[in-house]
């Protein structure tokens, strides 16, 4: 049973030890080389202080030369030095403190050559990450497990523990001989103020060596770790196994800690040599203390992960029963168990989230997990799904918070929607996750902005606003609303090209639509339909349109998204225009004066030379039997009275007429009747029917009394002010119909497109029309856009 306990411990022990050490890896001998850099700027007081540092060794300096001049005074009995000699000599030192800085950066430039070449010495074995020895470690383990006891597991996580403090020792003794060289470098100018005199040029000496010492200290660290990282790349490749046939685990973990431990005691050996180094590095009984607690918080929680596995030690029936179920390889067992309490990536998510509760052990062990785990979310770690939805699905007083470049990173990981497709091509920033909230901003490669904002389904309301239902890696729901210039990237709608054969894929994307409905799309966020009856209909996205005015129904997409679809507009019949030519004015001379028209005005219809009308003007190509035609403009949608116009009731001309077809057969019949089929509803008495606006969604009749009545589109017209009624066409249709009554109009008459005049007299003509007390406002063709910062959170649930 506690082989089983500790070869999980083992195994996490070297999944730990192994993603820290790859984390931190090189980060040292890159940033700590042979200059200043990293010294002056994590120590600013340092540089600003040398000057006075610099002073106080000028200051230094001339209280050794005077002194010893003043010993000049007592003779031999003094033993003094030759002043002139003292003097030179405080010169010459004076000179050395000035160039102090410089000095001590021409001896790094000479460390810099062999610090540089082995550090770009390159060696096959040193292309490895640490992370590769984890499945070394666990393929030895199945070895060690079948011929060794639970001794020898102890053992092997004991080395392991060991090795990567050892490691990270070394790494600390590296930080602080790099220090130390930084302090004797902005220190320099005290020891050139110890040359002058001889009583103190020992100081100076013994300061000269111990500044070559730490010079050749900082190369060898570089010698030292890369031949620990060049032996970890020969372990992993050949498993510790020597040329020879022999090696094992417990030999390569021996030799690597043995140097780990020479390296952190090279100081020693070379004070042992004569050279002055300064003595780094931590005593052995703070080692010991630490690797005693270590193992202390790991014992803690390997009990505490034993009382998850069903009461281990408890009672033997408990033991046993837990023992059958890990021999028998249930994922659910102690394995299983141990592996969910003391996953790596749950030391990363405690490490960055504020707040909340953890999910890793706790203990020492926790600390220490947590304080790597905090190393390897800066460089680059990322929190797995139910890491983030261990804060996402939480309540936010109990949640915490995971902001930063590691929930930037992580949150497709959560969202596998932000992975995929356009949103896949977004950069991701200033992510913050919180209990049943994400919001974060997405940059396109256009440069184009998104604020996307998630809000879980379990705790808040539906949005009012635009949103996308989307679910989450670990199954939840979540009400997706976006806005910014970027949105199209979150809102992109299925590419439908029209054809038949897509009417599945319509009916997935759209289960509320018309079954058969075909969809073509037409451009960002409007798609046109077809639906199974023939009629066309367009579709605007809520998410990049407005609710439109005109009639319309929400369709809604299996993603949550609303889409307004407009009603098709009422199709009417094809109406006769008859045959007739288009009826001309003639202003020809000898045209008899309208009554009514003033002192010499003049109005006629004449055979002679045709005058068309103006340029815009309207025809009724249907007039009634025996009534010339005359040039009738057409009412201007949503402009006042409208007027259907007619030349009044037997007015004859001095030529030819407007030929109208007649008798039973003629067009006016024809579309009579037609009419009649087509509005059942409308049981007036027609006489003839202008069809010239149907384009607009305009119908105009008239009765045998003159008066008429106007038929509006109820999709495309607002309703109309005054008196109306609405009839429902054959096909479904709903009109707005606008009783007219009949008025006479004087129109001015026109040759080739200008008026003509008799005189000063403008000439008209009297022309029978329908005069409408109102006309509807047409709606607009498309609905508006929705302003791109159109965004509105949603309540939360109570």
């Amino acid at each position: 049973m506690l082989d089983w306990i500790f070869e999980g411990a083992a195994n996490w022990v070297a999944s730990i030890m192994t993603q820290i050490m790859d984390a931190i890896s090189g980060l040292f001998l890159e940033t700590l080389g042979t200059d200043m850099t990293a010294m002056e700027e994590y120590f600013p007081f340092a540089v600003s202080a040398y000057t006075v540092v610099q002073y106080m060794a000028w200051a230094l300096l001339f209280l050794v030369v005077a002194w010893q001049l003043f010993r000049a005074f007592g003779g031999p009995l003094t033993e003094a030095e030759n002043p002139l000699h003292l003097l030179a000599r405080g010169g010459i030192f004076a000179i050395l403190i000035t160039y102090a800085k410089p000095i001590f950066s021409l001896l790094l430039n000479i460390a810099r050559a062999p610090y540089t070449a082995l550090m770009d010495t390159s060696m096959a074995p040193s292309n490895f990450t640490f992370a590769g020895i984890q499945q070394v470690l666990s393929n030895g383990l199945t070895t060690i497990v079948s011929v060794a006891t639970v001794v020898g597991l102890i053992l092997l996580i004991i080395l392991m523990i060991a090795l990567a403090w050892n490691y990270f020792k070394l790494l600390l003794e590296t930080v602080e001989r790099y220090v130390l060289v930084g302090v004797l470098c902005y220190t320099s100018p005290l020891a050139y103020a110890m040359g002058a005199s001889k009583a103190t040029s020992r100081v100076f000496q013994s300061w000269c060596r111990m500044v070559g010492s730490q010079l050749l200290l900082l190369v060898l660290n570089v010698w030292f770790l890369r031949a620990f990282d060049s032996s970890v790349g020969q372990f992993i490749a050949n498993g510790g196994a020597l040329t020879s046939g022999q090696g094992s685990i417990f030999l390569w973990l021996f030799c690597a800690l043995a140097l780990l431990k020479i390296a952190q005691k090279c100081d020693s050996y070379l004070a042992a040599l004569g050279l002055s180094v300064a003595q780094t590095g931590s005593s052995m009984g703070i080692e010991m203390m630490m690797a005693a607690r270590v193992l202390t918080g790991f014992s803690k929680g390997g009990g505490s992960a034993a009382s998850m596995f069903g009461g281990v030690g408890k009672t033997g029936a408990a033991a046993g029963g837990a023992a059958s179920t890990a021999a028998g390889g249930a994922t659910g067992g102690i394995l299983s168990g141990f592996a969910s309490r003391y996953k790596p990536n749950s030391f990363v998510r405690d490490a960055v989230v504020d707040g909340g509760t953890r999910m890793g052990t706790g203990g020492s062990v926790g600390f220490v997990g947590r304080a790597f785990g905090g190393m390897a979310a800066r460089n680059g770690a990322t929190l797995t799904a139910e890491s983030v939805s261990s804060v996402a699905s939480r309540p936010p007083k109990v949640s915490g918070t995971i902001a930063g470049d590691i929930a930037d990173r992580s949150l497709p990981n959560y969202m596998p929607q932000m992975a995929s497709g356009a949103a896949g091509n977004m950069k991701y920033t200033d992510t913050q996750i919180t209990g049943g909230h994400i919001s974060t901003k997405a940059v396109g490669p256009d440069g184009k902005q998104a604020n996307v904002e998630l809000f879980s389904a379990a705790q808040y309301d539906r949005p009012d606003s635009p949103h996308k239902q989307i679910q989450a890696a670990d199954g939840s729901q979540w009400y997706q609303v976006t806005s910014g210039e970027g949105r199209d990237a979150f809102y992109a709608a299925p590419n439908f090209t029209g054809d038949s054969s897509e009417a599945p894929q319509v009916s997935e994307a759209f289960p509320s639509a018309p079954q058969d409905t075909v969809l073509r799309t037409v451009d960002e966020g409007t798609m046109e339909a077809s639906y199974p009856d023939g009629s066309n209909a367009l579709w605007y996205s809520s998410a990049f349109y407005q609710e439109p005015d005109a009639p319309h129904e929400v369709i809604q997409g299996s993603d949550g998204l609303s889409w307004y679809a407009m009603t098709p507009h009422a199709v009417p019949p094809q109406f006769d225009s008859g045959t007739d030519p288009t009826p001309q004015f003639d202003a020809g001379a000898g045209a008899a004066p309208q009554p009514g028209a003033g002192p010499g005005a003049a109005s006629s219809l004449d055979g002679g030379e045709g005058v068309p009308p103006p340029s815009g003007a309207g025809v009724n190509t249907s007039a009634p039997l025996g009534v010339g035609a005359a040039p009738v403009p057409q009412p201007e949608a949503g402009g006042g009275a409208g007027t259907l116009g007619h030349a009044p009731s037997g007015t004859g001309t001095h030529g030819s007429s407007a030929d109208v077809p007649a008798g039973p057969g003629s067009a006016a019949a024809y579309n009579q009747a037609l009419f009649g089929q087509f509005m059942p509803g409308f049981t007036q008495e027609v006489t003839t029917v202008d069809s010239s606006r149907t384009c607009d969604g305009v119908l105009e009749v008239r009765h045998a009394d003159g008066s008429g009545t106007a038929f509006y589109d109820r999709t495309r017209y607002q309703p109309p002010r005054g008196d109306y009624h609405v009839y429902e066409d054959s096909g479904g249709g709903q009109w707005y119909a606008i009783p007219g009554v009949a008025s006479v109009e004087r129109k001015p008459v026109y040759q080739d497109g200008k008026p003509v005049y008799d005189g000063d007299i403008l000439r008209t003509v009297n022309v029978e029309s329908v005069r409408y007390a109102s006309t509807p406002t047409q709606f607009a063709p498309t609905p508006k856009r929705r302003p791109v910062s159109d965004h509105k959170p949603p309540k939360r649930k109570t």
